[in-house]
């Protein structure tokens, strides 16, 4: 997780959601990301800026972001006022919550 955002989740057996928090002035380094799970993102608050794929696009409150399984993905910036968004996640991701010991399932190229 970067410096200046805060995490909050929940995860079941198929699903797993967690809530993602950005301060202003938030530093992004533009790494993409990927995994076998699939991902929304539910904006909330403020805007954010992601790429999927080496596409980028803005999303603002109320957005629905759909990432698909192996893609390359990040959020790559937020606007001046920070950000609010949630991430489901199908299979679940318990590897996003506290105290997980086991293996990351993202993986950076």
């Amino acid at each position: 997780m970067r410096p200046g955002s805060a995490r909050k989740g929940i995860c079941g057996d198929l699903i797993s959601a967690v809530r993602i928090e950005t301060a202003p002035g938030t530093q992004f380094d533009g790494r993409t990301h990927w995994h076998e799970n699939e991902q929304i993102l539910v904006m909330v608050s403020g805007t954010c800026r992601v790429v999927i794929d080496g596409q980028e696009s803005d999303v603002w409150p109320g957005d629905l972001v759909f990432f698909p399984a192996r893609s390359r993905h990040a959020a790559i910036g937020c606007g001046p006022e920070g950000c609010v968004y949630y991430e489901i996640f199908a299979p679940a991701r318990p590897d996003m919550l506290p105290g997980w010991v086991g293996q990351p399932v993202t993986r950076f190229d």
